[in-house]
């Protein structure tokens, strides 16, 4: 049933995306900068595909909060619409790459757009998108590897579901595959299965390979068109991740009484308790919340091995005698 849905709305998707990618220019220099997830990011002024649109720099449109959380917005100023656009000056390739969005991105408009994707070319591209694309009835979540045309074997849709909630949505890019994801919000510190909203993995020709790509994240109107309802719409993102980052989501869950390093790791990864606590028992798991290994100790420190672990996040569970903790580390060899 949902592959009838996404071929049904995968054909009025590629009229549309004729106009999108044809754009010479896709990306101006942005006027710019500002800080955030630990990442500095070019802010984009201009005009220009995708869309096209009017992009604006103006603190109105693009600014972090208190908390440290990004807002973009898409903003009407006199008879002008102005999207937003942040992207990294850096590659980070082959990896896990992590948003996650506290707007329900479900609920917006059908003229907008929320894209999450790495970019170097139209044909070398990686694509988490919400958007209706202009018709209310379609989907509203799409993963897609460019180039067009697009097919059930580059591009696939889904439902998000989100009923107002916040999400957390990831692709894990290594050179033979692409792997995405996307949860509901888990109350527990490891995303179980029962969390996943939908998951595709590619492993076609057009993967391309790490090189010049940027991660951006941008916010727009499709076909340049303003919103049906008139509405000016802000997009709340609370986290990214990006491949070799120390730190993993849900970053303000810290353990001051634990030790995790190195972080990121490669060959192993040492835990260890700072207070007067043991550890009782340790899991680990994968960033699907799949149980890799779990030791009993009673002790305050030990070490795990990682020939066996491949690149990407793991989530620890510590069971201690002054209660429950949790830890993440990075592999990447």
């Amino acid at each position: 049933m949902l592959m009838e849905n996404n071929s049904y709305w995968m054909n009025t998707r590629i009229l549309s995306f004729l106009v999108l990618f044809s754009c010479s220019g896709l990306f101006t220099n942005a006027q710019t900068t500002l800080h955030f997830s630990g990442l500095d990011w070019a802010v984009r002024g201009g005009s220009g595909g995708p869309g096209p649109n009017t992009w604006s720099d103006d603190p109105q449109s693009v600014w972090v909060d208190t908390s440290g959380y990004l807002h973009m917005k898409i903003r009407k100023s006199g008879d002008a619409w102005f999207c937003s656009e942040v992207s990294l000056q850096k590659s980070y390739g082959y990896g896990e790459y992590w948003f996650e969005i506290l707007s329900d991105v479900e609920q917006y408009d059908q003229k907008i757009v929320v894209g999450l994707f790495t970019y170097e070319t139209d044909a070398k591209e990686i694509d988490i998108e919400f958007s209706r694309w202009d018709d209310p009835g379609s989907v509203a979540g799409w993963y897609t590897v460019q180039p067009y045309p697009y097919t059930v074997f580059n591009q696939s849709g889904f439902v998000p579901g989100l009923n107002g909630s916040p999400s957390t949505h990831l692709f894990n890019w290594q050179a033979d595959s692409i792997k995405f994801q996307s949860f509901k919000p888990f109350t527990i510190t490891v995303p179980p299965m029962d969390s996943l909203i939908y998951q595709w993995t590619y492993t076609g020709n057009h993967n391309p390979p790490a090189g010049n790509e940027r991660l951006h994240l941008n916010f727009w109107l499709f076909q340049g068109v303003s919103p049906v309802n008139q509405q000016e719409a802000e997009l709340l993102i609370r986290s990214v991740r990006v491949p070799g980052q120390s730190s993993g989501i849900n970053n303000d869950n810290k353990n001051e009484d634990v030790l995790i390093f190195p972080n990121p790791a490669r060959d192993l990864v040492r835990v260890e308790s700072t207070g007067t606590m043991d550890i009782s028992v340790i899991s680990v798991y994968n960033s699907v919340g799949q149980l890799i290994e779990r030791r009993e100790l009673n002790s305050k420190q030990l070490e795990i091995g990682l020939s066996l672990y491949k690149n990407g996040f793991y989530f620890l569970r510590l069971e201690t005698t002054s209660g429950n903790r949790a830890a993440r580390f990075v592999v990447q060899k």
